[in-house]
């Protein structure tokens, strides 16, 4: 069910235990030593394909780490609604306030919605992404070695058909140079535009540091995720603003799992 790739329980004096649950795309981007003395749990990355296999594979993680004293921290935002309808009995449960991972490690939903107000047809990029997910580059690659170059960029070029521009998302923690080079080739191919953002850790390196503000939602045990939890500017509506708000309250029970 989990892909374990290093298992490291906090030794901190007391019964707190806090472990990392995320995707590998997201741990890629965290400094060097940063998980020291975390028990890191990462899950597939091809999960985010399938929003519901994500949901169920959570839901396992989270109910497996289910104990008194221990803090469980995703490194996961909604993702498609996947975090909604988590809820445990025993463990805290620590959340990213955003949409996705993109937003997380632009900062913001905000930040995301400014990005995508340049162009719509984007696609985003980071080095962790990269290494560790199925990408428009590796796909490109796969295609070649399985198609042969022409019928690839046949394909390819259905599946890009919408995107105007890849955005390279710089965190700060790798050399980006590498990465330049095998995304401008892609791109060009494609004739998509490239464009680097300056991005950043610090909600990534909140959730092991401990340092849970306004940005995350902290559930305690038996308090069940809802989209409330994550957009509560939904719900904070004017009493005229009717629609709106039951627009948000049907998307929140949509959400509930079944």
């Amino acid at each position: 069910m989990t892909d374990s790739t290093t298992h490291r329980a906090r030794e901190a004096p007391g019964p707190e235990r806090l472990v990392l649950l995320a995707c590998p795309a997201v741990t890629g981007e965290l400094a060097e030593g940063a998980t020291e003395g975390v028990d890191c749990r990462v899950l597939e990355a091809h999960l985010h394909v399938k929003p519901e296999s994500l949901k169920v594979a959570l839901r396992e993680a989270v109910a497996e780490l289910d104990q008194p004293g221990v803090t469980i921290v995703l490194g996961y935002g909604l993702c498609s609604n996947a975090v909604l309808g988590l809820k445990t009995e025993h463990a805290t449960l620590v959340v990213p306030r955003v949409d996705d991972c993109i937003a997380m490690l632009l900062g913001s939903n905000e930040a995301f919605s400014r990005e995508a107000e340049k162009e719509r047809g984007s696609y985003y990029l980071a080095k962790a992404y990269l290494d560790e997910c199925s990408t428009v580059v590796s796909e490109h690659e796969a295609m070649v070695l399985k198609y042969g170059q022409e019928r690839a960029e046949r394909m390819m070029r259905l599946v890009l058909k919408h995107y105007k521009r890849v955005v390279l998302v710089d965190t700060g923690r790798y050399d980006l140079e590498p990465l330049r080079e095998r995304v401008s080739a892609v791109a060009r191919m494609y004739e998509l535009e490239v464009e680097e953002v300056e991005g950043t850790t610090r909600i990534l390196d909140g959730l092991v540091a401990d340092e849970w503000g306004d940005d995350f939602v902290v559930a305690p045990p038996r308090h069940e995720l809802t989209l409330r939890d994550f957009r509560p500017e939904l719900f904070a509506r004017t009493s005229g603003d009717t629609g709106a708000r039951a627009q948000a309250e049907g998307a929140d029970r949509e959400a509930e799992p079944t």
